[in-house]
């Protein structure tokens, strides 16, 4: 009996040694960026030896700034039918990729991708109960342009799994995550997706799960929306008023007529009709 409860706790303390150096290896090979608990986090990682990827660098450190994040994940909407879509990222998790991502990116090498998963909750029940689901993904730059591998979209948190294994909520359930493929997987992301502004577009046309972006988004938004925007017709002059302007006295002018119209009037040189008369044609003047 106490060989068996001593071959159990060395089994047990074995697995437990094992456990312990992958933890170490793979956190060896990830550099976290931003990590909230075991499944709110944005790491990076040595990218997927695939293909498509083993004799291509991505475009590696890279400078990216906040607003055009921003402006690039705020764009991306899941359709959910043909009259209404929602967006693919909520607002605190844009906040969090714009935040981290630009750090992130000028920290990558060519070998590295950026991965991603972070959760929101949605209330239901009238407000009473909340899930949490979770996006998941890779990001990377190249070609000059910002990659984005859909690999999770609403994968929801099991609460009954959460409530039996932490039911204190440490955060010591980890989920497995999907964070994309460039090759494509046989189950990928697969919903069809929209964009709200110009210059988004999909990788390949028969794939939802890979997005493809300016990397300069808010900036080149801006310059389209100067060049092509119409002038304001209230505020700016046409031709005929440029002229009528030109020809309009000033301030000054104007006050000097009145003041030897008054001087006229103060020597007697005109009367009071011609005073009344001329005085009525400076104020239509102004």
């Amino acid at each position: 009996m106490k060989n068996t409860s001593l071959f159990s706790l060395k089994s047990t303390s074995l697995i437990l040694v094992v456990l312990a150096f992958i933890t170490s290896v793979q956190s060896a090979d990830a550099q976290v960026i931003f990590q909230e608990d075991k499944n709110n986090f944005i790491t990076l990682v040595e990218k997927p030896d695939e293909t498509e990827t083993k004799d291509r660098a991505n475009q590696h450190p890279f400078a990216l700034h906040e607003q055009d994040v921003a402006a690039i994940l705020s764009a991306i909407q899941v359709v959910k039918n043909k009259n209404s879509s929602t967006p693919l990222f909520s607002g605190e998790q844009i906040k969090l990729l714009a935040a981290h991502l630009p750090r992130a990116l000028s920290q990558a090498s060519g070998q590295q991708d950026v991965i991603f998963a972070l959760g929101k909750e949605k209330r239901y029940l009238a407000g009473l109960k909340t899930q949490t689901y979770y996006v998941a993904g890779s990001i990377f730059v190249a070609d000059n342009q910002l990659n984005i591998l859909i690999g999770e979209y609403d994968k929801v948190a099991n609460n009954a799994y959460e409530m039996a294994y932490d039911p204190t909520s440490q955060g010591l359930v980890k989920y497995d995550f999907n964070f994309g493929k460039r090759e494509r997987a046989k189950f990928s992301f697969n919903r069809p997706v929209s964009f709200s502004v110009s210059g988004i577009e999909l990788k390949t046309k028969n794939r939802f799960d890979w997005v493809v972006a300016p990397t300069q988004l808010a900036l080149a938004t801006t310059k389209r929306e100067e060049k092509f925007s119409p002038p304001n017709r209230e505020n700016t002059p046409t031709t005929r008023d440029k002229s009528i302007s030109a020809t309009l006295p000033t301030e000054d002018e104007v006050i000097a007529r009145f003041k030897r119209l008054d001087a006229l009037k103060k020597a007697k040189l005109i009367s009071e009709k011609e005073y009344a008369q001329k005085r009525q044609q400076l104020l239509d003047e102004l």
